[in-house]
């Protein structure tokens, strides 16, 4: 018996694999930017990720790129990274896999 992997009903890509990073915010930033394989924008994370803040969460939006600075830290190593198709008002946020190169740079 073979076992399929988990793709999504809607675009059919398969979902990555459970990723983990450090911290409960940045546990959640992680799994909405994974959870969305066509990007994200900041505003749509922030208001995933701080939705049951009863605050409405931190006022500067500028958290989000640092969280991600952040997390990218702990997911190089698992074989992603969190990528931003452009700098500035609209950019996207993707999960990507990245290759794995060992000591010498060789892949």
């Amino acid at each position: 018996m073979t076992r399929r992997p988990h793709v999504c009903p809607t675009c059919r890509r398969p979902f990555p694999p459970p990723l983990t990073v450090h911290g409960p915010v940045r546990q959640r930033v992680v799994n909405v930017i994974a959870g969305r394989p066509d990007g994200i924008t900041r505003d749509e994370i922030m208001t995933a990720v701080y939705a049951d803040d009863i605050d409405g969460g931190p006022d500067c939006p500028n958290v989000i790129p640092v969280l991600v600075r952040h997390a990218n830290k702990e997911l190089v190593p698992q074989g992603y990274q969190i990528t931003v198709t452009w700098r500035g008002r609209g950019a996207r946020y993707r999960l990507a896999r990245i290759e794995q190169r060992n000591e010498r740079g060789r892949h």
